[in-house]
């Protein structure tokens, strides 16, 4: 039996997706570079917000959140204070299939954006052999106080990882804060 795939797109998601572990293809900023801009310009292509993401030597964080799918009030109904420890009081979750629904699947986003981030890479670099892991992770981000320890996380994985000045600023990091004080 198939299951069916369920999308909560009232809610931000959070992903996390690798380079083969002997790849540590961010150290190059130009490849970093490259990486964020497809990043930004896919999530926009599928109608998705870019709330905030962080690229790492050898793996990438992404914080987004659907185009409109939101309540005017903010995520699930209420909103999502991002300044105070509290949990969000949060409405029940609208649940859809692929097929009831308008846009794109988190499973179609990463494909746009690790699919033409190969063919980038092939073309302008040479580099025929792919460079991702095939998988990557979800989790969907319904409270308040998750949706800060995303952001502390993204923030300071840099930090704890004793990586250089640069992996702290764009095209590294990169943070929509006007967005997620929205939520």
């Amino acid at each position: 039996m198939t299951q069916r795939r369920i999308y909560q797109n009232e809610y931000p998601y959070f992903i996390t997706f690798r380079i083969r572990e002997e790849l540590r293809l961010f150290e190059d900023e130009k490849m970093a570079q490259l990486l964020a801009g497809i990043i930004i310009k896919t999530c926009m292509m599928k109608r998705y917000d870019v709330l905030a993401f962080q690229i790492m030597p050898d793996h990438v964080h992404i914080l987004i959140h659907q185009f409109g799918t939101a309540p005017a009030a903010g995520c699930g109904g209420r909103k999502i204070n991002i300044h105070r420890a509290q949990p969000a009081v949060v409405a029940r979750p609208s649940i859809t299939t692929h097929a009831q629904r308008n846009g794109f699947t988190i499973s179609e986003l990463m494909h746009g954006i690790k699919s033409y981030f190969a063919h980038q890479i092939y073309k302008r670099y040479g580099i025929n052999y792919s460079v991702q892991q095939l998988r990557f992770y979800t989790r969907i981000v319904s409270t308040s106080k998750y949706l800060e320890t995303v952001i502390q996380y993204i923030q300071h994985n840099p930090v704890k990882a004793e990586l250089p000045e640069k992996y702290k600023k764009f095209p590294y990091q990169y943070f929509d804060w006007k967005l997620l004080r929205g939520l």
